[in-house]
């Protein structure tokens, strides 16, 4: 939330009675102290903040295939026909489109607690190839993904929070729930061309071939409950959110599940981090054992 640096604040007067922090060197080197931004000592202060405090916070890491999505669909909700002589497909320019929230309410069994359904819809590209790799054309696509999960976010209050800080006297509605936050990364894996037939008839009474495009995604996501409150804080890293429990079951998918979490994308590295080429990236072996600790 609010982060402290040593030198941020003159040092005391010569002589004076400062804190102990004022007059400590924060690189513990000898003689004039530049291993920073800023010379001399400092002193570390505690700082009232008006902050979005989150109250539970959970990650998800899925992989999307046939029985979570369906077929690939046009933005009219028309499945996708790939053309005659399409032998292949890709998928480009995957992201995820918006997130839906379906319902957020109180949990009526769990005091605290809040229910919620999140809708993610995906965008992307399918490119169609022929033999010999030639190119066919390429369609827009999406598909959506339907995720529940229970948070904890305290108990309502009957409160109206209001402020002018978009600079208009607005209410914010709902001020006694928890806010929501959603964060989240697609990656495609693989996308193919299925080869069944429908079994509806046309007049003649044969059977119709449609043949549509299945994909199969990789989805991380990071769901927040916080809300506006006053707090006294110091800074001690980024925050590394629990597995979601309560959650809709993945498809096991081997390649996927190999992939380290990427933190990285989620809480960008700090300045020093980056420069010493540290990671939030959570390795796979590690999700694998609070996979087991959960069981």
């Amino acid at each position: 939330m609010a982060a402290f640096e040593f030198g941020n604040y003159p040092q005391s007067p010569a002589g004076g009675h400062g804190h102990a922090a004022a007059r400590a060197r924060p690189c513990g080197c000898s003689g004039p102290c530049r291993c920073g931004p800023h010379s001399g000592g400092g002193r570390v202060v505690s700082e009232p903040i008006l902050a979005m405090k989150i109250y539970d916070s959970c990650r998800s890491k899925d992989c999307l295939a046939q029985p979570d999505l369906g077929p690939a669909r046009c933005f009219d909700g028309r499945p996708i026909e790939p053309p005659d002589g399409a032998r292949s497909v890709t998928i480009d320019d995957l992201r995820v489109e918006r997130i839906i929230v379906m319902k957020k309410e109180p949990s009526p069994f769990r005091n605290g607690f809040w229910n919620l359904e999140l809708q993610y819809v995906f965008c992307y590209t399918l490119k169609f190839f022929g033999s010999e790799g030639r190119k066919m054309g390429e369609v827009g696509a999406t598909n959506s993904f339907n995720r529940r999960v229970s948070l904890f976010g305290s108990v309502a209050r009957d409160v109206s929070l209001f402020t002018d800080l978009l600079g208009n006297n607005e209410t914010l509605l709902g001020g006694g729930d928890p806010f929501l936050m959603v964060e989240a990364k697609a990656i495609p894996l693989t996308a193919e061309i299925s080869r069944r037939r429908c079994g509806g008839r046309d007049d003649d009474g044969d059977r119709h071939r449609h043949r549509h495009v299945f994909v199969t995604l990789g989805l991380f996501s990071i769901v927040k409950l916080y809300r506006l409150v006053s707090l006294m804080v110091e800074s001690r890293g980024f925050v590394i959110p629990p597995p979601c429990r309560n959650v809709m079951p993945p498809n096991p998918c081997d390649f996927f599940e190999e992939l380290d979490f990427p933190m990285d994308a989620f809480a960008p590295p700090r300045r020093g981090d980056l420069a010493e080429g540290r990671s939030n990236n959570i390795p796979a072996a590690s999700l694998i054992d609070e996979a087991m600790d959960d069981e």
